[in-house]
């Protein structure tokens, strides 16, 4: 009679409360052994405590006080681990709280909340294993640099609510609306958050190997803002090819990450149609990135030489800058595609001057629901891409005239290509 009680969700969110604390126990030994440090705990009690916190949240289901209660005391008994780990010569805090941490994804699943416990239990995993990592980064980062992390922080943690409980301003502005500054404010976070990433890899890497690894991640979420990214370091740097080199990388990651979107959300039909036109202009960008590298080459005893003085990481006004371009952008999308009139689907290609992505989602999305054809499905995204490399050269000319003139060729090339297959297409 018990047995048909228990669902399985409740059996498969057991499972998961044991997998994570044999999973962070594992993490825990491993790291104890390499640092030669004294153990406080190992495999077996970070995953008795994962089911533990599980099975408290099923034995007082209803009985609030005498929970927080519980868990108040299991936590001061973790939390006073490190006392006795001192006396045999080991110090940290990390277990003690990994322990703690433990116990609260196991409530979590006890809760049957799984997605809520594996995304809290990758953070704890992530954060468990990267002390060498944090700490070489604390020895990387500045005094200055820091406080200009703690200023950036500030003023995003006193916008981000203000703008997310915003409502209608006008009836072109405000949430949803043609202008969204929740939106814009995203728009300046990514573009901090990618200068960000690119300024710890340099430190980390070096001025060239830095920008080519965070142009191709920053591709990944926003080729603009990576574009954004590299344009503002590329003050600091001698040569501009390793940015202009930067820039088409991030190109390539938008490519293939759109193709994986329209493959995920349109299907193998319309990905078949995008893999000749795509090939075209990966092959023209990879040309590129051949040709950036060896004139990399060729100045790379005299930059090496040069002092890279990389600013702070968190500037706020190139960023601020970004977010008002975009904007423009975006507001100026919305016109000519409400205004062009018998244009109709195409328009949406407009919007690659801002997304190219947020283009193949919905494109792909009218595909797979039968309201356009995949000619007009390919069109419309090849526009895109063609709107998308303008965008870069707008971009990049806002940070630096320079770096613009080193990357307009190819954009344009990119561009005249994309258009020029739409005009096949449709002949």
């Amino acid at each position: 009679m018990m047995m048909d009680q228990i669902s399985l969700s409740v059996i498969l969110s057991f499972i998961f409360a044991l997998l994570v604390g044999i999973l962070v126990g594992i993490e825990r030994t491993m790291m104890a052994s390499k640092e030669d440090e004294v153990k406080g705990a190992g495999i077996r009690t970070f995953a008795l405590v994962s089911i533990t916190g599980f099975f408290l949240v099923n034995l007082f289901e209803g009985e609030g006080l005498l929970l927080t209660t519980t868990v108040i005391i299991f936590s001061v008994l973790f939390l006073l681990i490190p006392v006795f780990r001192y006396k045999k010569g080991s110090i940290g805090l990390t277990t003690s709280g990994a322990l703690v941490i433990t116990l609260l994804i196991g409530m979590i699943f006890g809760y049957r909340q799984p997605f809520l416990g594996l995304v809290a239990s990758s953070f704890l995993l992530a954060l468990t294993s990267s002390k060498r990592i944090l700490h070489r980064f604390a020895e990387i980062l500045s005094r200055e640099e820091f406080l200009s992390a703690v200023r950036f922080l500030i003023v995003a943690g006193i916008l981000l609510p203000i703008t997310y409980t915003l409502g209608p301003i006008h009836p072109l502005v405000g949430p949803g609306r043609v202008f969204d500054p929740l939106q814009a404010l995203t728009m300046v976070l990514f573009v901090s958050g990618i200068s960000f990433l690119s300024y710890l890899v340099m430190k980390t890497y070096g001025a060239k190997k830095g920008i080519q690894i965070s142009a191709f991640i920053g591709g990944l979420v926003s080729s603009a803002a990576a574009t954004a990214s590299i344009s503002q370091r590329s003050k600091s740097l001698k040569g501009k090819f390793s940015s202009a080199l930067g820039i088409h990388l991030s190109n390539l990651s938008m490519f293939i990450k759109d193709y994986v979107i329209i493959l995920t959300v349109g299907g193998i039909r319309l990905g078949r149609r995008f893999v000749i036109p795509l090939t075209i202009l990966i092959s023209i960008t990879l040309v590129y990135v051949i040709l950036y590298r060896k004139k990399i080459q060729r100045e790379k005893k005299r930059s090496e030489r040069a002092r890279l003085d990389l600013g702070s990481p968190f500037a706020l006004i190139p960023a601020t800058k970004f977010g008002l371009l975009f904007s423009i952008i975006w507001v100026s999308s919305y016109y000519l595609q409400n205004y062009m009139g018998a244009y109709g689907v195409y328009m949406v290609s407009v919007g690659g001057l801002i997304s190219t992505t947020s283009v193949s989602a919905s494109i792909s999305t009218l595909y797979i629901t039968g309201e356009i054809s995949g000619t007009t499905a390919l069109s419309t995204m090849l526009l895109a891409f063609g709107f998308g490399s303008i965008s870069k050269v707008l971009i990049a000319r806002t940070y630096s005239k320079g770096l613009s003139r080193k990357i307009t060729l190819s954009m344009l090339i990119l561009t005249t290509t994309s258009f020029i297959l739409v005009f096949l297409l449709n002949l």
